[in-house]
């Protein structure tokens, strides 16, 4: 009797190399196999007659073989010629290299076949159409609402939907032990169906309606379970006891008016928001969502100030050695000497403790965390820039008490634009500040498009700019996921062929991953210093790079970027008062007609969310963010965009929480 934990090879026909090609789709056990649901559904339902077939769309008939004959050619292919008729006419089929053909095609059997007529032939004929021997309206493949699984090299929708359709006609019971997550009442209160109805329609529907309750109960299902835990993440925080800041509002106002410019009112917002936070008795858990350049490090620097007069201590954690290096030179500069701060990364990891034991505030990357225990003896406030870089584990490491009773406050800060769809599902759990207002003066960035025929001009463009202007300009090569190794050769290869061929009168400098801190600071600061005219790189400058010079950024290979993290990339140029600034999208030659559409709507619009909700509704997260990066899974049912479920789920899941 085979159980839901069972290993994928308990099912017969699977096989070794079967439950390999299985594991790159994470599907391991008979439970991933039974929640490996279909991305679409191709409709079958309606049978055509032989006359009715056309050369624009793929049609069902239902027809018998009437005769058959295979060929093998000179050039040792392989044909199968068929001839079928229903009570309209007859049709010539051809299929090629698919000699077991012979051996199911029996002259006289009847079968459901599903294609289009060949344009190029004046007798109607059927080009490989898909088939299916017919036994009765119980069909596996045509006839009716087909599923269309996602597929990985080796492995077919046929194959799937078969091994699918084993499971679900002789071990129905397997349905029954499937853990539900929905209760009784909460399925009745919201019109859901059962779980054991919304598996079988899933794979297989009777009809639209069938599925369409089917996706409803099992969006429901996977986002409430989302919004359940988050809920309970809330109420855990909510039990903790936090740090009491004395707020200090004349100080921060003091604060404020001594800078050379002044604050924006949306950053004046969230900074009283957040001392608000500091008001409550449990730790305050607050994001900060800003376009790059906005001014997240003054508010950062604002809301430091209560914690500091407290006697507390203040980490932000960055996630590259170049931000935290920035916003440590930021914060010098905003604090003037009034409060000790220390930086801390690989390079200063040797600083002896004694030396910094006064420090108020730290600034640092992942090194931070390693000496956590012997530095933040007080530690008040955590400030996590752009969090989704670290580690769920990391994260916790910094907030955790190791045993004391008081949680430290924490804020973190994105220039990510995370649509409201995907803050309320993911990110439920915090208070959301949103700073919609840029500095007096900032210039929106000028984005084009550039067709292949316009490259050579561009680059002409690009030299004169630079020799006439004294612009700067990054070079951003496309993102390879696949390996490190294979995003540096391509980063390598591209700078010898600007170097070489395109700019070779210019000063260009190279920077990758895979260099040290000490080398990756030295091309910095010639770039800052103005002796570098391109710099080459990956997209390791995404995050925190601010080179006052650099007003033109170029990016190759376009449309491998989610639209969000373009928009980040093209922050990094044009960050001064009245400076303006271009960004020229180069596509690769084989970019889909979609892909090019996305840019051009990008190329229009300069608000982050706008294009990130944009990109979410044709994407999904996962491509939207980089499902890694930004630790937001891409949902088999349920969709991001869908307010009205994402609000019902919240709903039920406080409900569930309160009984």
């Amino acid at each position: 009797m085979l159980k839901l934990s069972d290993s994928i090879d308990k099912i017969p026909l699977i096989g070794p190399q079967y439950k390999t090609l299985l594991a790159r789709l994470c599907i391991n056990t008979i439970q991933d196999l039974l929640y490996h649901f279909p991305s679409y559904y191709s409709d079958t339902s309606q049978i055509s007659l032989i006359t009715e077939l056309n050369t624009l769309e793929k049609k069902t008939i239902l027809a018998t073989v009437t005769k058959l004959k295979n060929i093998r050619t000179r050039y040792r292919k392989f044909i199968t010629e068929a001839e079928v008729e229903d009570e309209s006419g007859k049709v010539d089929i051809i299929w090629f290299n698919q000699p077991f053909l012979g051996k199911i095609l029996k002259i006289g059997s009847t079968f459901l076949l599903n294609g289009k007529l060949n344009p190029n032939r004046n007798k109607p004929q059927l080009y490989s159409p898909t088939y299916e021997l017919y036994k009765g309206p119980d069909t596996t493949h045509l006839g009716k609402l087909i599923p269309q699984y996602p597929v990985t090299e080796g492995l077919t929708n046929k194959w799937f939907r078969s091994r699918i359709k084993y499971l679900l006609s002789e071990h129905t019971y397997l349905i029954e032990t499937l853990p539900k997550f929905i209760p009784q009442e909460i399925a009745k209160c919201y019109a859901l169906r059962d779980k054991k109805s919304a598996i079988l329609d899933i794979h297989y529907p009777g009809d639209k309606s069938a599925l369409k309750d089917a996706r409803e109960y099992l969006a429901f299902e996977e986002l409430l379970d989302i919004q359940l835990k988050l809920l309970k993440k809330q109420n855990t925080r909510r039990q903790r006891r936090g740090p009491k800041f004395e707020i200090a509002n004349d100080k921060i106002s003091r604060f404020l008016k001594s800078l050379k410019f002044s604050p924006t009112k949306a950053q004046k917002r969230v900074i009283a928001e957040i001392t608000e936070d500091f008001k409550e008795t449990f730790p305050s858990n607050r994001l900060i969502q800003g376009d790059v350049g906005c001014g997240k490090t003054l508010v950062a620097a604002a809301v430091s100030i209560p914690a500091i007069e407290s006697g507390y201590q203040v980490a932000i954690l960055a996630p590259t050695a170049i931000l935290a290096k920035q916003h440590y030179e930021t914060l010098s500069d905003l604090f003037e000497r009034k409060y000790k701060i220390q930086l801390i990364t690989s390079e200063t990891a040797t600083i002896n403790n004694k030396e910094i034991k006064l420090s108020q505030i730290f600034v640092g990357t992942h090194a931070l965390l390693h000496r956590k225990k012997s530095l933040l003896k007080k530690l008040g406030l955590v400030i996590v820039d752009e969090q989704h870089r670290f580690g769920v584990k990391q994260r916790e490491t910094l907030v955790s008490q190791d045993g004391k009773s008081v949680f430290p406050h924490k804020i973190t800060m994105t220039a990510t634009p995370i649509p409201r769809s995907i803050a309320l599902t993911f990110f439920g759990d915090l208070n959301i500040s949103i700073i919609d207002e840029m500095p007096a003066g900032r210039n929106p960035t000028k984005t084009h498009l550039v067709p292949h025929a316009k490259r050579q001009a561009s680059y002409r463009w690009l030299e004169e700019r630079i020799q006439k202007e004294k612009s700067q300009v990054f070079w951003l090569c496309p993102l390879i996921e696949e390996s490190e190794k294979l995003q540096t050769k391509a980063v390598i290869t591209e700078y010898e062929k600007l170097e070489n061929k395109i700019f070779p009168n210019l000063r260009i400098d190279l920077l990758h991953g895979r260099l040290s801190e000490e080398e990756k600071n030295d091309k910095i600061i010639r770039m800052k210093q103005g002796k570098t005219n391109i710099l080459v790189s990956t997209s390791v400058i995404e995050v925190g790079m601010d080179i006052p010079g650099a007003d033109i950024i170029v990016i190759e290979g376009a449309e491998r970027f989610g639209l969000a993290q373009l928009h980040q990339l093209r922050g990094r140029v044009g960050r001064r008062a009245n400076q303006e600034s271009w960004c020229f999208l180069f596509t690769s030659e084989n970019a889909s007609p979609e892909a090019v559409e996305r840019l051009k709507y990008f190329a229009k619009i300069n608000d982050g969310l706008k294009v990130a909700e944009y990109d979410l509704k044709r994407r999904g997260p996962g491509e939207v963010y980089g499902t890694k990066q930004a630790g937001i899974p891409d949902l088999k049912i349920a969709s991001l965009t869908d307010i009205r479920l994402i609000k019902k789920t919240r709903e039920a899941a406080e409900k569930m929480i309160r009984s």
